[in-house]
């Protein structure tokens, strides 16, 4: 069950905009079922769909961004946190642009997060304020 594996990283976005949440992992929603609408995950050892209810340790869904498209960033965009982990400040390069169904935009980083909770976005050439 790759996306409902121990270990897995969290994420914020799926592709049905629905992620299912268990004791200590996530799983992606990859449907509901036509009869009982029940949220569906991959249960890739047995090669098929599963019903959340399946899984003893199943939590809740959860809302998440459903990705519709995405576009490449221009070289230069950044993110910048000013008190990450450990209150020190953070810069990222944006590599992309995440765009959901809703028409919001989200910038995409190098590791594959998101940085929309960053604390400013700074265009090609722009520095970060020193505290």
């Amino acid at each position: 069950m790759s996306e409902c594996d121990k270990g897995a990283v969290m994420t914020e976005f799926s592709s049905t905009g629905w992620i299912a949440l268990f004791s200590d992992r996530q799983a992606n929603v990859e449907g509901w079922d036509l009869v009982t609408r029940i949220a569906l995950v991959a249960d890739t050892e047995k090669g098929l769909l599963k019903p959340v209810t399946d899984y003893p340790d199943f939590q809740r869904l959860v809302y998440a961004h459903k990705v519709i498209g995405a576009i490449p960033a221009s070289p230069g965009h950044r993110a910048h946190w000013a008190n990450f982990e450990g209150g020190v400040p953070r810069t990222e390069s944006i590599v992309g642009w995440l765009v959901t169904e809703r028409a919001g935009v989200l910038p995409l980083t190098a590791d594959g997060a998101t940085a929309e909770d960053a604390d400013l976005m700074l265009e090609p050439g722009e520095e970060a304020p020193f505290a």
